[in-house]
Order: C-alpha cells, then structure tokens, then sequence
C-alpha cells in the first residue's frame, strides 16, 4: 500500500519540491488544525512539499464518555468503533500519504487551553464502572484502540494538558497509550516539575515510551528556554516557535535566528511551529510559507548555523 502511495505521490510531483533538511534524530514538527481534514488534497500536496517531517493533528477532545472529536466538528471515536469516514471520507489515506511522501511521524495532539479533556480523562481513568479504568475493557482503551487500528500511520499522541496536572491519571493513561502501540510527547508550557514528575514516572513504568518533549515557546509560553528549565534527562525536548500571525510570533528569517541559538547552546535536535492554519496556501520568496519556516527550523538546527 505503502508503495503505491508513494508512486502515486512521485508521479504527481510531490516529492520534487521538499527541500533538503538537515540530518537531525529529532523532528521538524507542524501543528495542523482544519485544513488537515478539510482540504485534504491541498494539505497534502503543500505538507509533502513543505519539508515539515513531523504532522501534528491538533486538537483531539475528549468528551466525558470517552468519545474522540477534533475540534468539536469531526467526531472520530465513539464506544470502540472509528466513525470518522462518516465526516471526513479518506482521512485515514491522507495521512497515510503524508507518510509515504516523507513524514516520519504523525501525532495526535490532546487538548488545549481550554478545560475539559484532561478532567474527562481522570475521571475515566479513575472510574471503577464498566467503561473505566485503562484494561482493555475501558472506553479510552477501545476508543484509542479503535483509533490506531482505522490509522495505523499515527505514531504518538501529544498531551496538551493546559489545566488539570494529574499526575497519577496522566501516568495510567501514558502508559496505556504506550502499550497501544504509541508514543507520547508531553506538550509543555509551564509547571515544569509536573512534566518532569510524568516523564520520569511513565518511562520507568513503560520505557521509551516517552521520547520526545514538545515545549510551547510562544504566547503563554514565550518565556521558555529547551536548554534552562526543562530537563527530562535522556528525553529530547522540540521547542515551538510561532508564525507572525500570533503575537511575539517571528518571521522565517527571525525562526532561523532562535532555533539556531538554541541550538548552539545545548544542542536542540528538533522544534516545530505553531500554526499551518495561519500559513496554509501562503507564498514566500517563489515556494509556500510552510516551506519557508520548515527549511529555517532545519537549517537553525544544523550545528555552526
């Protein structure tokens, strides 16, 4: 399948215009709102292009019955059965050919600023009923079970955990994920010892299954610093940068300027950028916009940039 996406994807042209990135372990990451599920075929063609190697699909709500829906508008879980075709036919496929076309990792991100999925969480994970807990009969354990099986290209899933700092539900929960077959990623913008607290926890309960730490370092966030602050030992921490539409956000040439400077001064193997959403279809010195901010992370993390 694998391969005839990607023959598919040659043909068309969608591999001759990424650009070539540094080599780096960690990841150049884009967080992807909409236009991910509703302009499937001009996400596709312009994130294959972009360079980005890292996909995150933001953001996953979780309800109180453990249903999974993006953005309230594309429900995708509900009681251990995929129903996102019923929406958005061909998203699965999407993000399989984001794969095929250079994508090493796609990640769902859970969360936001707003409070409510992180506090849902907890509560199942806490709830001694037929559909709580996280063994194979809870409802988040078949919910994200069911999730994996219909995309099997999702590789990690990012907590965006704004509100609630539970640490004890947060760890089951991880360690659940991981035992599902993902990844997670910690997506931070303040209360460091709580993060820290969970990294450490998750990884000696399950290991490796945190392996990567996405920092906010932009709005709530501008303060921080990957290379002061925010050490999880052997887990890489990807700072995030945002475009000029939020405010402190920075310019492509300005995106090169910070990332490099971090990585001068401890080494930073990946970041990424909030938002696709405000870049999406925007042009930049003959390419995309995306294409411009994904080839200033990358060359900001090549060392002596």
């Amino acid at each position: 399948m694998k391969t005839l996406l990607a023959l598919a994807l040659a043909s068309a042209g969608l591999f001759s215009a990424q650009p070539s990135l540094a080599a780096s372990t960690g990841y150049v990451g884009i967080f992807t709102g909409g236009p991910i599920y509703k302009n499937q075929s001009a996400s596709l063609t312009e994130l294959s292009q972009s360079g980005f190697d890292e996909v995150i699909v933001w953001s996953v709500e979780v309800a109180a019955n453990g249903d999974l829906n993006l953005n309230g508008e594309f429900p995708i879980v509900s009681n251990g059965s995929y129903i996102g075709d019923q929406t958005h036919a061909g998203f699965p496929n999407t993000l399989a050919s984001l794969k095929a076309a250079g994508v090493k990792r796609i990640t769902f991100s859970i969360g936001s600023s707003n409070v409510g999925d992180f506090q849902h969480i907890k509560a199942l994970v806490n709830s001694t009923g037929a559909n709580g807990g996280v063994g194979s009969s809870g409802i988040l354990y078949r919910n994200f079970q069911a999730l994996k099986a219909a995309i099997p290209s999702i590789d990690a899933i990012d907590l965006d955990d704004e509100n609630s700092y539970d640490t004890a539900s947060t760890v089951s929960f991880s360690v659940m994920l991981g035992k599902l077959g993902y990844h997670v990623m910690p997506d931070a913008y303040t209360n460091a010892s709580y993060w820290t607290g969970v990294v450490s926890q998750v990884n000696q309960q399950r290991a490796g299954t945190i392996d990567g730490v996405h920092l906010q370092a932009y709005s709530g966030g501008s303060g921080n610093n990957p290379c002061s602050g925010w050490n999880f030992g052997g887990v890489p921490v990807y700072p995030g940068i945002a475009d000029t539409t939020v405010s402190g956000g920075l310019s492509v040439p300005s995106a090169q300027s910070k990332i490099a400077s971090w990585e001068g001064q401890c080494g930073i193997t990946g970041a990424f950028l909030w938002l696709y959403d405000d870049v999406a279809g925007k042009t930049y010195n003959g390419g995309t916009l995306s294409a411009g901010y994904a080839g200033a992370i990358s060359a900001g993390l090549t060392p002596g940039s």
